[in-house]
């Protein structure tokens, strides 16, 4: 059972400790025994099976439009012919109709296989997530009271940069508007709050399964996101006087979130999945399911199969924490089982990692990809796909002479011919990534470790036909496999390639082999020749290849 407890240097900055939004005490009391009655009232599920628990239930999602969330979706439609509706919350934007996104994500082809009856239990509510009741109106928000039986709540900004009240208006307060509403339905069987691995990151050693008391009141920060005096001049420094030891806005306002639900969720129906770096698929709906590939670290692998991203910061025996994304929703779903099925003191608290059971080495994660773009390479490519471990220096030397120049030279064949990577020029992908590889530093240098005590609890009790359909144990997961569906379906779904590896793939990639160590020659053909003119023959050898060396070298 998940408890707040105090690690590391995170100590609450407020005297009252967590109290109500209006920093009542009173008012945190008074929840937690209306959470309390609510509880002796609730009806909880019989259900021994994921599928039998879901049948007929009503869902609402936040996130539903994003990589995870999309999964989500289909995996609620997968998991008993009947379920019931899945309200997706929506935003309401000026040139996109809310029911044409839906039908837009409905035409992915993890959805093919269902038939149009099935489809339509997907319905999409526009709303806000920061606005009180979402700002829906009085009907919509009545019919998900009397309906609605579980909340799934993945909607967060993600990005690491994100201003500070961005991070707490859509992180924070987004949960607490979840929250809410959950409090409001007169059926609820589960609310999940898909939170990260990384929200303890300002801590050490093996991170356990508990909520770790935030360093200031959850309260207290939305109260100040809604003030607009207090972010005069807020500078970078004041944010940093914030956040403190967490490596971002990010990590901050998740760890925030979990206080925020421990504090109002007690008796009621709740868990936290964290996970760790979610990569694509394994298995379900289908192997190597990547979404648009353009986020999180598979845009990372996304530039790597076409040889745009070379390198890699971090060091050799630094764990790289992975997790396939359907062993992500697999226990999003496992859980709201178990927290529907049994009575509850607190919400329960669980890690989707993969680091404790079979850890896999950036160095490892390097050969694995290396090995993988060789077996299953694109249709075309800028160079040949390589990626290598560098550090300081010779990392941002490698970066500068064969990512940024490279890129800037490219920019003429990309605008006349077309190729490269879609939507943006290789230079724009090269400072994304720039930017992306500063913030990840934090992640690969500290040797986190995730506890999975309570998630290998859990999985334990699970009936053997669940435990086999939901895995979401990463001990026997094969790397080299799952980094192969990965590139496949980065090929397939992001860059409209055949998933088949032809042997027309295999000619195409033993021609920019040989084309790869001809640029060796040519790179010492040019420092001879450039040398030898001012520095004669015998010093400008020598010159040339002591470059050359330290070139190859780097």
């Amino acid at each position: 059972m998940a408890v707040i407890t105090e690690h590391g240097s995170g100590r609450s900055n407020s005297t009252s400790g967590i109290n109500g939004i209006n920093g009542n005490g009173e008012d945190a009391l008074a929840n937690t025994l209306k959470a309390h009655q609510g509880l002796s009232g609730r009806h909880i599920s019989n259900a021994l099976t994921v599928p039998e628990f879901f049948a007929h239930k009503n869902i609402f999602i936040t996130g539903g439009t994003g990589f995870l969330g999309t999964v989500l979706i289909e995996a609620l439609l997968d998991t008993h012919p009947d379920i019931g509706t899945i309200y997706v919350l929506v935003r309401g934007k000026r040139k996109f109709d809310p029911n044409e996104r839906i039908n837009r994500l409905l035409q992915k082809p993890i959805f093919q296989k269902y038939n149009e009856k099935t489809l339509a239990k997907v319905v999409p509510v526009v709303g806000e997530l920061s606005e009180p009741n979402f700002g829906f109106s009085a009907d919509i928000l009545q019919e998900l009271i009397e309906r609605v039986n579980v909340i799934y709540h993945s909607a967060a900004t993600i990005k690491f940069s994100s201003p500070l009240r961005t991070a707490i208006k859509t992180n924070l307060t987004g949960t607490m508007r979840t929250i809410e509403l959950a409090k409001q339905l007169k059926q609820l069987a589960a609310y999940i709050y898909c939170s990260t691995a990384f929200c303890n990151s300002n801590n050490r050693g093996l991170i356990s399964e508990e909520v770790y008391k935030s360093q200031f009141d959850p309260y207290e920060m939305m109260k100040m996101a809604e003030d607009d005096e207090a972010w005069v001049d807020f500078t970078e420094q004041k944010c940093r006087g914030y956040i403190r030891d967490h490596p971002n806005t990010y990590t901050f306002t998740k760890n925030l979130s979990e206080n925020l639900l421990m504090a109002e969720m007690a008796g009621l129906p709740a868990a936290i999945v964290r996970p760790s770096i979610v990569y694509g698929t394994l298995e379900h709906p289908m192997k190597g399911w990547v979404g648009n590939a353009n986020s999180g670290h598979l845009g990372f692998l996304a530039g790597f199969v076409k040889g745009i991203f070379r390198t890699m910061c971090g060091r050799a025996n630094a764990i790289i924490d992975i997790i396939p994304c359907d062993y992500v929703i697999n226990s999003s779903l496992v859980m709201g089982w178990y927290v529907g099925t049994r009575p509850l003191d607190q919400p329960e608290v669980i890690h989707c990692t993969s680091g404790e059971v079979n850890p896999l080495t950036l160095a490892q994660f390097c050969n694995i990809i290396n090995d993988s773009v060789e077996r299953h390479p694109p249709n075309n490519f800028v160079w040949k796909p390589s990626a290598k471990l560098r550090n300081g220096w010779r990392y941002n030397l490698f970066f500068y002479l064969f990512h940024l120049l490279p890129a800037m030279v490219f920019i003429i064949p990309e605008k006349l011919f077309g190729i490269g990577m879609p939507q943006h020029t290789a230079y724009e992908y090269m400072r994304v990534f720039q930017k992306g590889t500063k913030a990840f530093d934090y992640f690969l240098d500290k040797d986190f470790r995730y506890s999975l005590k309570n998630a290998l609890r859990i999985s334990s009790i699970m009936h053997d036909t669940d435990r086999k359909r939901y895995n979401f144990d990463a001990s026997h997961c094969d790397w080299s496999e799952f980094i192969d569906r990965c590139l496949i379906g980065i090929r397939r779904f992001y860059f409209k390639e055949s998933a088949l590896t032809t042997q027309w793939h295999r000619n195409y990639w033993k021609v920019f082999n040989v084309l790869y160590y001809l640029g060796y020659v040519v790179i010492f053909g040019v420092l001879y020749f450039a040398l030898t003119p001012f520095l004669g023959v015998q010093v400008g050898l020598s010159l040339s290849l002591l470059i050359w060396g330290f070139l190859v070298w780097l």
